[in-house]
């Protein structure tokens, strides 16, 4: 299995898309530090009270992990959508499936060697956006609750590998790309439009279509949770995530949902591996 990591790790330096998300993330992420240090600095200039300061830095995570997402999701996608119908066309396939492995364990590696540094990716992007809202900004953070909302944020984007690569056993790698960015996308929007729904009080069929949408791919509903969590969870329910517009929690993902993505995601490596197995290659 290490050797299937390594290899996958190589396989992922290979690719131009690895060294520009790379050096994406890097800009990103000094830029982000600058405009909080900028931020920051015009507050202390102003004098504003403590719980403006605590309002302000809160406001500063949100954004910082929201993008921060999207920069996990795309590497996902930009690395996985491939995984399968890209390596056939190339022909590296067919050499890695003539070994005498079968190939549901050879799925089940690819998987795995994919979700370690997609992991180590997304982890060191949260560490990140964190510590520097809370060095610059004075965000108050409890070792608990940064895990519990690190290993919710690091959830979501093994959720999207999971149904891009189920997706690329049956689609082309451009195919496979749009339609998983498209439901990405899809949950993402109607995230943001149960935010902004919420000031008028959301309509029965817009609660049954956020739910529906949140069953189909529950990406956004795990990173709403992990913000949930890394906030301090229900002390902070009603001041904080509540009232920020399209960023709005306005419903939390109950531990039930939560189990429920677990057995979302097997399904859905269970299907991958059937399909996988009975492949023409």
């Amino acid at each position: 299995m290490t050797m299937y990591i390594s290899a996958t790790f190589k396989e992922l330096t290979r690719k131009r898309v690895f060294l520009v998300s790379l050096i994406l993330t890097f800009v990103f992420l000094v830029l982000f530090a600058f405009g909080v240090r900028e931020l920051t600095g015009m507050a202390g200039q102003n004098q504003v009270s403590p719980a403006e300061r605590l309002m302000n830095s809160l406001v500063l995570m949100v954004l910082g992990l929201f993008f921060s997402q999207f920069l996990a999701a795309f590497f996902v996608l930009f690395s996985a959508m491939g995984i399968v119908t890209g390596e056939q066309e190339n022909g590296l396939l067919l050499a890695v499936a003539a070994r005498p492995i079968p190939r549901w364990k050879l799925y089940l590696a690819k998987w795995l060697g994919h979700a370690v540094w997609i992991t180590v990716y997304s982890t060191a992007l949260f560490v990140s956006v964190v510590w520097t809202i809370h060095i610059q900004a004075g965000f108050p953070i409890l070792a608990d609750e940064m895990l519990r909302g690190l290993g919710l944020f690091l959830w979501m984007p093994l959720l999207l590998l999971t149904i891009t690569m189920l997706g690329s056993v049956y689609l082309p790698m451009l195919g496979n790309g749009i339609c998983s960015a498209l439901l990405y996308g899809f949950a993402l929007f109607s995230g943001l439009v149960e935010g902004v729904s919420s000031y008028g009080g959301p309509h029965p069929a817009l609660e049954k279509f956020f739910l529906l949408t949140g069953l189909l791919l529950p990406t956004d509903s795990v990173y709403r949770r992990s913000l949930f969590e890394l906030m301090g969870g229900a002390d902070w329910a009603g001041m904080a995530i509540s009232d920020m517009g399209p960023f709005s929690i306005t419903s939390v993902p109950s531990n039930t949902f939560l189990l429920y993505t677990v057995g979302y995601a097997a399904v859905l490596l269970l299907l991958g591996c059937r399909a996988f197995s009975r492949k023409d290659l």
